[in-house]
């Protein structure tokens, strides 16, 4: 671990879900990208390449493509949730080293979500993680404010009564780390061989953003185990 990161600090975990519990190479979110098309495409009767530069466009913009349709085109959010999140979970696979060390840690865990709650409970299920993290905070729970809002963060921090001086937070996207490092949040981005979104500007904006994170991992259940053996030594 690198000297700057306080291990015996730490009494709040804080997971990102999609890209972070599991690897991106999975392909799990690619198939929901897929269904946000779907979905822009019949709601807002677009071809398919405009359906995804508006896709795109709102991302960037607001955070998350749903923020840009509630916006601009008065979508449900529960409609829009439902039918992106309603994919086959097979791909994933259970895996052993995730289980064990979550089950070691102490102090609380916590998903902390753009997505719904119903799909981060799927996934969980499937990676049979289920039972060592038992507090979700989905979309819904921050107001559909998304990360990386300070807004969003806020919420989860007073529903939760976290401190974040005693709290780390794992994530694939760097911006979304950028206001939990600021308000004290020690800050790890996991970082996957492949993403569906590596384009050279997000490169560049990861570059930028690496002020804000205190440790890269390519493996969240190897950075998981160093962070424990350090608390316990």
């Amino acid at each position: 671990m690198e000297n700057s990161f306080r291990s015996k600090k730490i009494k709040h975990w804080v997971f990102d879900l999609d890209n972070t519990l599991y690897p991106a190479s999975s392909n799990l979110f690619s198939k929901i990208d897929v269904r946000m098309k779907k979905f822009i495409i019949k709601k807002l009767n677009m071809e398919a390449e405009e359906a995804y530069n508006l896709q795109k466009k709102y991302y960037i913009k607001y955070g998350t493509t749903l923020a840009g349709l509630m916006k601009n085109h008065n979508i449900l959010p529960k409609d829009f949730l439902d039918y992106v999140h309603k994919i086959d979970a097979s791909s994933l696979n259970v895996d052993m080293r995730l289980k064990n060390i979550l089950k070691k840690l102490p102090g609380e865990l916590y998903i902390y979500t753009n997505g719904s709650k119903s799909h981060a409970l799927n996934v969980m299920k499937r990676l049979e993680i289920n039972s060592y993290i038992n507090k979700i905070f989905d979309i819904e729970n921050a107001n559909y404010i998304p990360k990386p809002s300070k807004g969003s963060l806020d919420i989860f921090i007073n529903k939760f009564n976290i401190n974040p001086n005693e709290a780390v937070f794992f994530e694939d996207i760097s911006k979304n780390l950028i206001n939990a490092k600021k308000l004290g949040f020690q800050t790890v981005l996991i970082k996957n061989k492949s993403h569906p979104d590596k384009n050279i500007q997000v490169i560049k904006e990861e570059n930028v953003n690496n002020s804000y994170i205190d440790v890269i991992s390519y493996d969240l259940p190897v950075i998981l185990e160093e962070i424990y053996l350090d608390m316990n030594r």
